[in-house]
């Protein structure tokens, strides 16, 4: 369970954050949470998917990194095995925390908190959060700028969510793998977008996509989905 508390220099003068990756820093996980302007990085090498919550039935943009719970097949180590690393992962161990209870977070309303209970938080090595004159450091700086990239970059995707739906463009993905010992298996819950449909989209619904950039970024994630056979291979390579 995260801890965030407000960063503060008396506090965190000595704290320091250690930025390598790996397991040990939680990032063995089969589904990563992204936002839409990230898409044209990630459909390089990342299955990008749609997610359903079972609590609100709605949709959130992922990447597909395994097959299992715990299972991060582009992670290698402390190696990535591609050169983008979503802006979640990246962004840990700081968190948006919400100044207004129930409130949708906005720029008025949010703070920057850190996860004290992240195995990156300690105090020997890694980046400083602040100098010796008490400005945040460069490193700081660029997580506060990574923060508001995901919260307006969340607020971006809701709404790219909102119009496939409108357009009826999202459909559950049939997804059935052979491993290596021939065991087979068959994943539920997947979703991504209707080619067929997105090719009959016309008139003002074509023109607002194609202005708002929604039919590139449709037919990047539809095609992204090739390189689940990329993590195939790797799954029975290990």
């Amino acid at each position: 369970m995260a801890q965030p508390v407000l960063i503060d220099y008396k506090q965190h003068s000595k704290t320091l954050i250690k930025t390598q990756r790996g397991a040990e820093y939680g990032e063995n996980v089969h589904f990563i949470p992204v936002i839409a302007d990230e898409v044209r990085a990630l459909a390089l090498a990342y299955p990008i998917c749609f997610l359903k919550d079972n609590n609100t039935g709605q949709f959130g943009l992922n990447v597909l990194t395994g097959f299992e719970a715990g299972e991060n097949l582009f992670l290698q180590n402390s190696e990535w095995r591609t050169h983008y690393v979503p802006i979640h992962l990246r962004r840990q161990p700081f968190l948006v925390g919400v100044t207004e209870n129930g409130a949708k977070p906005t720029s008025d309303n949010t703070v920057l908190t850190l996860d004290m209970d992240s195995a990156r938080v300690n105090t020997e090595q890694g980046e400083r959060l602040f100098d010796e004159k008490g400005n945040a450091s460069a490193y700081l700086t660029q997580m506060v700028d990574l923060l508001g990239q995901l919260m307006s970059g969340n607020n971006r995707t809701e709404v790219f969510i909102n119009a496939l739906l409108e357009q009826d463009l999202i459909e559950e993905l049939q997804l059935s793998i052979t491993l290596k010992d021939g065991q087979q298996k068959r994943f539920d819950g997947l979703y991504n977008i209707n080619e067929a449909k997105l090719a009959e989209l016309k008139g003002q619904a074509l023109e607002d996509f194609k202005m708002k950039g929604y039919l590139q970024a449709s037919y990047l994630i539809a095609a992204s989905t090739g390189h689940i056979q990329t993590l195939l291979n790797w799954k029975k390579q290990a």
